[in-house]
């Protein structure tokens, strides 16, 4: 009985290594599959260096390989990979090769690295997906899951085709969200600024001509000075709290259970929670389709697909889906149980199932998905900017009603 070292991706995403005794290959991949890990790599282990490893795993989230590094090649440089890598293979290009052409032409020093060293586990006898494992950062699990899927299907042109196609829509979808994030964030801080500039500079000014007058000042002008007279003397610590609760608040939610909190909460918020619903389930639809069609298995897809989900709560969700797989639910109904999915969705999956067709339709649920954010990020934007407006205005009109009230009010004393 042969022994094999290992490398593999668990139902939580987390890489798991060491080694296995099995009659061969197969069977050793077998009995991954059995635990319900993805097989990443698998290679004949000599007796005397596996004599040391325990056949049960250790946990690589602690610590990433040592070539691994802190670089990474960015979303779209992945994209631009995966497509560049297919079209070569696709012309009968070898993997090899292809990866020293794409590396050369690369022109961050970081990517030529990591490009160099796949190219280089390939050389040494490494499939594909194992070579990429060296870089864990760089290719995810699911990149890695789709490469494996391809190389053993003989149809890694394709399924590599197909990886770009998702990767371009993902970072196009993250660059939408980003957008809508960002517009309404920096419109918000640019009338923040404005206001507390009117109130710490321009009001003090203005408001101090009326301490000379012992005539009873309006409600709303006291008000004004008030706050005017606040701001004015507590800026700078003001401005420091609010940088302190900002990294406070980064340092707290950085913990697993504080954000699993806050993306719980924030999925129950109305308008905001159904657009991250739309969000995460477009992006699990699509990434589920990829790896289906590249040939793994619907419970594998779901496992590998499952880092797609951006709220942590979401990804929860999703993982409780895939035990109801594992437990003999057909993907449509665990979908529906899920809780995440649009029902027009689920009934989409349903149907994709009876004939035979899951990745065309839940590619097909997906652009549905993205074309429903599209239409409901740009509704909300239309309205968030003249409701902006609208506030800034209310709020300046009340600035200067609060100090032309006091005015008329003394013209008035002196006309009588």
């Amino acid at each position: 009985m042969a022994r094999f070292a290992y490398l593999a991706v668990d139902k939580d995403g987390r890489e798991r290594s060491g080694a296995l005794a099995a009659p061969n290959e197969a069977a050793a991949r077998a009995q991954l599959e059995k635990k319900h890990w993805m097989p990443v790599r698998l290679t004949p282990a000599p007796e005397a260096a596996s004599r040391g490893q325990s056949e049960k795993p250790s946990e690589q989230g602690a610590s990433a390989p040592a070539n691994a590094g802190g670089a990474k090649l960015s979303a779209r440089d992945q994209m631009l990979f995966a497509r560049q890598l297919a079209t070569l293979i696709e012309a009968s290009v070898p993997v090899d090769e292809a990866l020293g052409l794409i590396a050369e032409q690369q022109e961050k020093a970081t990517a030529r690295r990591i490009l160099a060293d796949v190219q280089e586990g390939v050389v040494e006898g490494q499939r594909l997906a194992d070579a990429m494992a060296r870089h864990p950062r760089s290719f995810s699990g699911l990149f890695r899951a789709a490469v494996a899927g391809g190389e053993r299907s003989g149809a890694l042109g394709a399924v590599l085709s197909r990886l770009a196609d998702y990767l371009a829509r993902a970072h196009a979808l993250r660059t939408k969200v980003q957008t809508a994030m960002i517009y309404p964030a920096a419109l918000s801080t640019v009338a923040m600024v404005v206001v507390a500039s009117l109130m710490i500079f321009v009001v003090p000014s203005l408001t101090e001509q009326f301490r000379a007058f012992n005539a009873q000042l309006p409600l709303v002008t006291q008000i004004l000075i008030a706050v005017s007279g606040f701001l004015s003397s507590f800026w700078p610590l003001l401005a420091i709290g609010l940088v302190a609760l900002v990294l406070f608040a980064r340092s707290v939610f950085a913990q697993p259970g504080p954000a699993l909190a806050r993306d719980r909460m924030a999925l129950g918020l109305p308008l905001l929670g159904k657009w991250i619903k739309t969000v995460n389930a477009s992006r699990f639809a699509r990434a589920v389709s990829t790896l289906v069609a590249a040939g793994l298995p619907v419970l594998d897809s779901v496992r590998s697909a499952r880092e797609s989900a951006a709220n942590r709560h979401v990804a929860k969700l999703l993982e409780k889906m895939a035990v109801r797989i594992e437990e003999g639910e057909p993907l449509s109904n665990a979908m529906r149980l899920s809780g995440v999915f649009p029902p027009l969705i689920t009934y989409m999956a349903a149907s994709g199932e009876s004939a035979g067709t899951l990745a065309v339709m839940l590619e097909k649920a997906a652009d549905h998905l993205d074309q429903e954010f599209e239409a409901f990020t740009t509704a909300a934007m239309s309205l968030f900017e003249p409701a902006v407006i609208l506030l800034m205005g209310a709020i300046v009109a009340s600035i200067v009603l609060a100090i032309m009230l006091p005015i008329l009010q003394l013209n008035q004393l002196a006309i009588g």
